[in-house]
């Protein structure tokens, strides 16, 4: 029954907060004077481009999730180096706090001129989910009991093999969470990717939009954004919840 409780109280929360939002939006848009397209306006976007939406947000969904990948493997491996080999920790946090710090944008010319164009929205995506994931695949790693580590070190396991027997297993449930918290900004990352230089994508039609003056344009773009990086939130959510309840966890692993 509090389940159920806390579960009714966070729907009516979350409606409460969309309708609240929409009603914003509409004001908004009845005083921007064509500056803020209309629920309605965006809506007609929404259902009249369909096919150029539905494509445009197939290549960003692609270059997000190749960006969520690549981040999400290099950031993990990273916290297991921190977390085993002496005096690497603290240089691979400082180094993640940078990447994560430095704005995207000022980072588009320099990738511009170093890579192709197409690999920017990816490496924008991966820069963007590689702390959130370090952080928390280095707390779950940091839980792995050392009496068991030092158990298989015993028994004659090597470092490969605690690493596959013991601490990815120990640490799966604080990465997942780690991947749910950074899908937005993998979204993100690659959108902003697009700017520089891609042809296709919504980070494209949101750009064309803001120059061309498509108010309505931008607008769905934007709540097919939302829309989009809610959906696959909620999705690795339930992921975390399974792993967590599987592995015993109670509450959030991070």
């Amino acid at each position: 029954m509090p389940d159920l409780r806390r579960r009714a109280g966070t729907f009516l929360l979350g409606a409460g907060l969309l309708a609240a939002v929409l009603l914003a939006w509409n004001r908004l848009a009845a005083g921007g004077g064509g500056d803020v397209a209309s629920l309605g306006e965006v809506g007609g976007v929404l259902t009249g481009r369909r096919d150029l939406l539905a494509a445009a947000s197939a290549v960003t969904l692609r270059e997000a999730a190749l960006g969520l990948l690549a981040g999400a493997v290099l950031a993990t491996v990273a916290a297991w180096v921190a977390r085993t080999a002496s005096g690497a920790r603290g240089p691979l946090q400082h180094m993640m706090l940078i990447f994560y710090a430095i704005p995207l944008v000022a980072l588009g010319p320099l990738l511009t001129a170093s890579v192709e164009r197409d690999a920017i929205p990816v490496i924008a995506a991966a820069i963007s989910v590689a702390l959130p994931v370090f952080s928390a695949a280095e707390a779950g790693l940091g839980t792995v009991s050392e009496g068991l580590r030092d158990l298989l070190t015993v028994n004659g396991a090597g470092r490969w093999s605690r690493l596959v027997l013991l601490e990815a297993p120990g640490a799966l449930p604080y990465v997942i969470e780690g991947i749910k918290f950074a899908v937005p900004g993998a979204l993100l990352g690659a959108l902003i990717g697009e700017w520089f230089g891609s042809e296709q994508g919504l980070g494209v039609l949101l750009v064309s939009g803001l120059r061309e003056g498509q108010a309505d344009l931008v607008g769905a773009v934007s709540v097919l954004v939302v829309v989009v990086s809610s959906a696959v939130y909620a999705l690795f959510s339930r992921l975390a919840r399974t792993v967590q309840r599987r592995r015993g966890i109670t509450g959030s692993a991070a």
